[in-house]
């Protein structure tokens, strides 16, 4: 009967806990986030992102503990814009062809063939990115 309670209250406490949700709009950091780690700033709205899974771009994240910045040491700590390496901070938010998705390549996605929607999204000069 014992084991039978305690496996009773475990499921219960497993499926709770997976009914949570990882993170929620309230726990996401507030508008207006400036990652100033570039040449030229990037200030990131995260209620414009809230349709994005934030592994996409937290790919280290375990879902669980803090969250760290892209720029935490380990992590894309290399400010070197010339640098390929994975920790390449630079190559985190433009390579098009990284293992994991960049700013570029899901704004490349997003704008499609929408020649004035790339334009704003993936474009150095003029794009709503780099609007600072």
């Amino acid at each position: 009967m014992k084991k039978f309670v305690s496996m009773g209250i475990m499921s219960a406490a497993v499926m709770c806990f997976a009914a949570l949700p990882a993170v929620n709009a309230a726990d996401a950091p507030a508008d207006g986030l400036k990652m100033a780690k570039t040449e030229k700033p990037v200030v990131f709205n995260h209620s414009t992102h809230t349709s994005s899974d934030c592994k996409a771009c937290h790919h280290t994240w375990d879902g669980a503990g803090a969250i760290q910045s892209c720029a935490a040491a380990g992590c894309h700590d290399v400010m070197d814009k010339k640098d390929k390496s994975v920790n390449s901070y630079y190559q985190a938010m433009h390579s098009k062809k990284a293992a994991h998705p960049t700013c570029v390549s899901c704004h490349a996605d997003v704008a499609g063939k929408d020649k004035d929607l790339k334009k704003k999204l993936t474009s150095c000069k003029g794009s709503a990115c780099h609007a600072e």
